[in-house]
């Protein structure tokens, strides 16, 4: 699996995934089909330096979203985030956690990684917990999207952790394109 670097020939496709149905059904915001809207956040991303966000490809497929976000260098602490795009790929989520834990934790250096997955994304919920990730709680409520409230399960994994129960996960390397 490859990770590039967001470049602005991807913008469409990655709009396009982001105004789904598909993917905005989990997403804690809608965004409109914009353009304009899609380049600024481009900008504002690409000068992040507290994250780190790629378009997914598989065998020349571009396949979703996946970033790194709100790290904490000093605490050496983020968040990540991720989609696939098209439902016919969907089945490689269930592998997208161990390459960012194997990244942010040897490339990156981070000691933990957070994720938060909305309570109606069942499967994002079985595929932190098939990685092994703690489960700290939820938010109740934590979400108004659609005139309904969402809670929030909100998951850890620690380095430490990582090293235990990742194991047969050390395989899954993404090639980074960084910035």
């Amino acid at each position: 699996m490859k990770w590039l670097q967001i470049k602005k020939e991807h913008l469409q496709q990655i709009l396009t995934w982001r105004t789904s149905e598909f993917v905005t059904q989990f997403m804690y915001t809608d965004i409109d089909d914009n353009m304009e809207n899609q380049y600024l956040w481009w900008q504002n991303i690409s000068n992040d330096p507290n994250g780190r966000y790629w378009i997914m490809e598989q065998k020349g497929q571009l396949l979703g979203f996946v970033s790194l976000t709100n790290i904490d260098w000093h605490n050496k602490r983020g968040e990540w985030n991720y989609y696939i795009g098209e439902a016919k790929y969907g089945m490689l989520g269930g592998f997208i956690g161990a390459y960012v834990y194997n990244y942010a934790f040897e490339v990156l250096g981070l000691e933990k990684v957070q994720g938060a997955v909305m309570a109606e994304n069942v499967g994002v919920r079985k595929i932190h917990q098939k990685l092994g990730d703690r489960e700290v709680g939820f938010y109740e409520q934590h979400v108004l999207k659609n005139d309904n409230w969402h809670d929030v399960y909100l998951y850890e994994m620690t380095h430490e952790r990582w090293n235990e129960v990742g194991m047969k996960f050390k395989k899954y390397k993404a090639e980074v394109e960084e910035k």
